[in-house]
């Protein structure tokens, strides 16, 4: 029987997919589940969700919630963490301050002064968790999907001494369905190998029945409808031989090359004409996706309480995510496979040692091993270099509490740099110290 902690369990829509996905599990069903938030109301939520999948399935779950965390991890082998630090205010923040100094960002969770100071707010909190995990349950999975993933990935490693860090993201495997839709084959057709940075990995292999279909995803894009509707990927596709993971508006934000000028944004990143509005944090328009979010947040809201309710059922389906399939391949020694963040060590060789990197991995009773890249093209690794470079000293800038190490950092940012001078970067990083400063680490302040 597994021991599962859901750190950030009030987050019910993603909760859920876990909750179902142990309970319809035959072999993880009666696992102990601990369902841990901050949020009384919230995870009351989450409970009810929980005690409704159970009589859906005739299963009775085995959980406790608690808003304290030693309570919550107390034995565990897994951890789960999917919790988000601060508000839509804080990424609001995160966005405004850095469009006064011309960097036009779009979801600032990953790369850029928006991600790099929501690492910071996010950080705080994780380290709280990985280091409740070392005294509570040494040698536990510990299972993230907060971002920013990268500079997560590589903070936590750095700081972990027995825990087990793994970083989980969905791109690969959204993006597959999306690509079958452009080719229009069925998902499970297609077979690939991707590998890279989290965010910006890429499909070295893209197969349909074991043959190449790269060929008919490059004429699905000369058809406008269907260019349309993934600009940016499609021109990276077309300059340097690959499609990548993140959607074209996110994507847009971790290179030089479509957001440093008004022009860019209009070409690349504006929506088509009658295009859906709430399409636009795919498609990257500027300030988009905090209206996006909003409107996410309030469906969810109401999601939640149509179901806690009865007014809305609850959707049974499997879902797409890592977390209970690397669970349960752990526990009964079935073999899969699963692009996971893990620190590079040589798994990508012309990568930095230091650097994340989101590869295939083996997955059974032995654990979790990455698989090695030996011949990732050069072109690739340019790119994600120059993502690497901002994620690496800003994890040490975490790590140390050094104001000068995230200055750097920030500074060291595609489209940062490609858009302000190094006098404004010091004066935005600042003024973000300042917008932040009851939300970081008090190592900031010496």
């Amino acid at each position: 029987m597994a021991n599962i902690a859901i750190i950030g369990a009030g987050g019910v829509i993603f909760t859920q997919n876990f909750i179902k996905d142990i309970l319809r599990n035959p072999t993880l069903k009666d696992s102990r589940i601990a369902l841990m938030d901050i949020d009384q109301k919230r995870l009351d939520a989450a409970v009810v969700f929980t005690e409704k999948i159970g009589e859906k399935i005739n299963i009775k779950p085995n959980y406790i919630a608690t808003t304290d965390l030693n309570t919550a991890l107390q034995d565990a082998q897994y951890v789960i963490t999917i919790f988000r630090s601060g508000t839509l205010e804080h990424q609001r923040v995160e966005q405004d301050i850095p469009r006064k100094y011309g960097v036009d960002q779009v979801v600032a969770d990953s790369m850029g002064p928006g991600g790099m100071f929501r690492g910071l707010r996010t950080l705080k909190h994780l380290f709280e968790v990985l280091d409740a995990m070392e005294q509570v349950c040494p040698g536990a999975y510990l299972l993230n999907y907060v971002n920013p993933m990268s500079l997560n990935t590589i903070a936590l490693c750095r700081r972990a001494q027995t825990v087990k860090v793994f970083g989980l993201c969905h791109s690969v495997q959204h993006t597959v369905a999306q690509l079958a839709k452009y080719i229009d084959v069925d998902p499970n057709q297609v077979n690939h190998f991707v590998a890279g940075v989290n965010h910006q990995a890429f499909f070295l292999k893209f197969e349909v029945n074991r043959k190449d279909a790269y060929p008919r995803l490059r004429q699905a894009m000369k058809q406008a409808a269907i260019y349309e509707k993934d600009r940016v990927r499609f021109e990276l596709m077309r300059h340097f031989g690959y499609f990548p993971t993140e959607s074209s508006g996110h994507g847009s934000e971790y290179i030089p090359y479509f957001r440093k000028r008004p022009d860019l944004i209009e070409r690349y990143c504006s929506l088509p004409e009658g295009f859906d509005k709430s399409y636009s944090m795919e498609h990257g328009t500027s300030g988009a996706s905090l209206h996006v979010c909003a409107q996410m947040q309030v469906d969810n809201e109401k999601k939640i309480a149509d179901i806690v309710s009865g007014n809305q059922d609850i959707d049974l389906s499997p879902s797409d995510e890592y977390g209970v399939q690397l669970i349960n391949a752990i526990e009964n020694d079935q073999i899969m496979c699963a692009n996971l963040n893990v620190m590079n060590h040589g798994l990508i060789p012309n990568l930095p040692q230091a650097c994340c990197v989101e590869v295939p991995c083996m997955v059974d009773a032995n654990g979790i091993t990455p698989c090695q890249v030996p011949d990732y093209p050069e072109q690739l690794a340019g790119l994600n270099r120059n993502m690497i470079n901002f994620q690496m000293l800003g994890a040490a800038g975490a790590l140390e509490g050094s104001r000068r190490k995230v200055f750097q950092a920030i500074a060291l940012d595609p489209l940062t740099a490609a858009v302000c001078s190094l006098e404004e970067i010091q004066c935005m990083t600042d003024e973000m110290f300042g917008a932040f400063a009851d939300q970081i680490s008090d190592e900031f302040s010496k």
